[in-house]
């Protein structure tokens, strides 16, 4: 498994409002994420982006600065246990994460705090070949 720190400082943006088309729009700028559900609406976004959010979304809960960690390869479906070993020894070292999945990659993202601690990890469960 390979894995790499996307360039830049990345933010997590949480509201009740419903997603409107202006937020969607910051998607273009990979990678990102939106969720629905339970009443909130979750922005994971370029740091860059959070002040043209909070306009839409003043009363927002905010978390940055945070780092993107991005898995590589492809993983099947079939995969059992992958984010269960990294999250478990992340924990033990820890180092608090939030995933998000992608059809076929995994991906975390961590507080620029806790950075170096997390990719001490990383390399210890995957060395480069």
């Amino acid at each position: 498994m390979r894995w790499e720190r996307i360039e830049g400082d990345f933010a997590l943006l949480g509201f009740p409002e419903p997603l409107q088309p202006e937020d969607l729009a910051l998607l273009a700028d990979e990678p990102a994420q939106a969720v629905r559900e339970g009443g909130e609406s979750t922005l994971l976004v370029r740091a860059e982006h959070v002040a043209e959010a909070l306009r839409r979304h003043p009363l927002a809960q905010v978390q940055l600065p945070l780092s993107w960690i991005r898995f590589r390869m492809p993983m099947d479906w079939q995969l059992v246990g992958f984010l269960a070993l990294v999250s478990g020894e992340l924990a033990a070292a820890g180092v608090p994460i939030g995933a998000v999945c992608g059809y076929s990659r995994d991906h975390l993202f961590v507080a620029r705090e806790h950075l170096a601690a997390t990719e001490r990890v990383l390399t210890r469960l995957f060395p480069s070949a």
